[in-house]
């Protein structure tokens, strides 16, 4: 996974220590497809787990899918690449529940910047006023940079925040309009395969990496150490899905870094969760620990479309194969041009309004955290229809209150396992997103766009600003999907809390020798994060 080509990397700094790292995926190299950013919304089945969540009856009775990379990079190698550390407070609340220092925003600075890499975007443009170089790294190891190709509604989209009282900044993490950030260099996409895996890191002599292994669960031993019965030290693992097991002993740690599903699937696998739902699957249970795959956190995702005068969109790139073919022969040829960015050049957060908050508590991580973020797509989301152009207005619950679980129904550990998001389970989140459509209508109201929309598309057609709460319910339950970024399911927690999975190291509790490094560790985030991944 993402984490864990990090891990190596740093690890083997140290020349006295030895790295295997195991990746179920094949390599990213000449994977062109995850390389180009503009390609990142389009299907890489080959290149993804294929997850589909439970019904969710928070989505009128729909599931959805999660994509998660299956490929060196893991989900890395297959996201929107956008780019954000997350806010102070989310780094705080780490701390706070960890009991645990050195997780706060302050103490944290020095470990982001050894990972940014701050480089000019393709198109070399003067980036004054677009970012802050005081609060950026340029000696990191992982790219980050702006935008590198000018869309037809930037002016638009700056402007109506101006118009509307708002404006554009520098300032990260604010509540207005931001300049979007990615993690690409020169036009393409930065992973933690690209960057930490590079050929200066993997040449090292103790690095090795295996491709194309799936890692079905980690072995118990008895423990050296009176806390604990067990130590996890040993990985059983096929290359074949239908194939012999294997088993590897590490000598020092375990650290699995599959993943919001895939480690708490593992650790399940092995016996360690909750031991009576273990018992019940016919798992003997090793290790006490409940809170294995609960906390599932998801931002739910609305892409809002509407039919615009102008034929300057990126749809023809996305229906016409002539049209495609052009861009990406000027990309080859000259790295630049509308296939070196993602989906969106700006960006907006905003909080809910104290009504809201007053009635249903904040579930964000404090009051300089957004519950909610929108941003302009210059076309249709995904695959547009055969004629006409679009504009897509993406509105996200970042800050949710709902939660779900990750379970597993089979002793076959490469079974896929029951991802259930829990969408809109909490009040609280249905009304932050019927907010953020308002913000939306509003936004789209400033004189920047007039004459730029013509009309709502598909089920948006029906749905006003003044609509009743029911209208809008049906249509966010209808119209909502993951955008992808869930966390949550090995969370941390204070050493001798009776819940959580994890200690502020990272160790599994109760057990030596295993520890767990990746996004299912935070309790929260308010914000996809790639920052926090690294």
């Amino acid at each position: 996974g993402t984490a864990g080509n990090v891990l190596a990397n740093r690890l083997t700094e140290n020349p006295t220590f030895s790295v295997l790292l195991l990746e179920a995926g094949g390599t990213n190299i000449d994977a062109f497809e995850i390389d180009v950013p503009y390609f990142c919304t389009r299907p890489k089945s080959q290149y993804d787990w294929n997850y589909t969540t439970t019904i969710q009856s928070g989505l009128n009775n729909r599931s959805t899918g999660m994509p998660r990379g299956f490929i060196l990079g893991g989900t890395s190698s297959v996201n929107g690449m956008f780019y954000t550390r997350g806010s102070a407070d989310d780094y705080d609340r780490f701390a706070a529940v960890t009991g645990d220092d050195g997780w706060t925003w302050d103490n944290m600075q020095p470990f982001i910047a050894l990972n940014e890499k701050w480089v000019p975007p393709a198109d070399r443009h003067n980036t004054r006023g677009q970012f802050n170089p005081a609060i950026h790294s340029t000696t990191g190891i992982n790219s980050v940079s702006l935008y590198g190709f000018s869309q037809s509604i930037d002016s638009m989209a700056l402007k109506a925040a101006q118009e509307l009282g708002g404006s554009s900044t520098t300032i990260w993490m604010s509540i207005r309009v931001a300049h979007w950030r990615t993690v690409t260099t020169q036009g393409r996409r930065s992973s933690s395969a690209t960057s930490y895996l590079a050929p200066e890191f993997i040449k090292r002599k103790n690095l090795d990496v295996l491709l194309n292994t799936r890692v079905a669960r980690v072995l118990p031993s008895p423990s050296d150490n009176p806390s604990s019965v067990y130590a996890f030290r040993s990985v059983e693992f096929a290359q074949d899905l239908d194939g012999p097991l294997h088993q590897i002993n590490a000598s020092k740690e375990v650290i699995l870094s599959a993943g919001v599903i895939g480690s708490p699937q593992i650790l399940l696998n092995s016996g360690i969760g909750n031991a009576t739902a273990l018992s019940a699957l016919g798992i003997l249970p090793l290790v006490n620990l409940p809170s294995v795959g609960q906390n599932f956190s998801d931002q739910p995702l609305i892409a809002n479309t509407f039919v615009v005068n102008s034929t300057k969109t990126d749809d023809a790139i996305n229906r016409n194969v002539t049209v495609s073919n052009e861009v990406y022969t000027e990309f080859n040829k000259t790295g630049m041009g509308p296939l070196v960015d993602t989906f969106a050049n700006q960006i907006s957060y905003f909080r809910v309004n104290e009504s809201l908050i007053e009635k249903f508590g904040d579930p964000s991580s404090g009051p300089h955290s957004p519950h909610i973020e929108i941003y302009p797509e210059n076309g249709f989301f995904l695959i547009p229809p055969a004629t006409g152009n679009f504009l897509t207005m993406a509105t996200l619950i970042v800050s949710p209150a709902s939660r779900g679980s990750l379970t597993i129904n089979s002793t076959n550990p490469f079974e896929p396992p029951l991802i259930n998001p829990g969408y809109y389970t909490s009040a609280f989140d249905i009304a932050a997103m019927r907010q953020s459509l308002q913000i939306m209508f509003q936004y789209l109201s400033a004189p920047a766009w007039d004459g730029y929309i013509l009309s709502q598309f598909g089920d948006l057609a029906d749905i006003r600003p003044d609509s009743d709460d029911s209208v809008l319910d049906n249509y966010i339950r209808d119209a909502s999907a993951t955008s992808a970024h869930p966390v949550g399911t090995v969370a941390m927690s204070a050493k001798g809390a009776d819940y959580g999975v994890v200690d502020p190291n990272l160790k599994v509790k109760g057990v030596e020798g295993l520890r767990v490094v990746d996004a299912s560790i935070f309790v929260s985030g308010s914000l996809n994060g790639v920052g926090f991944f690294y």
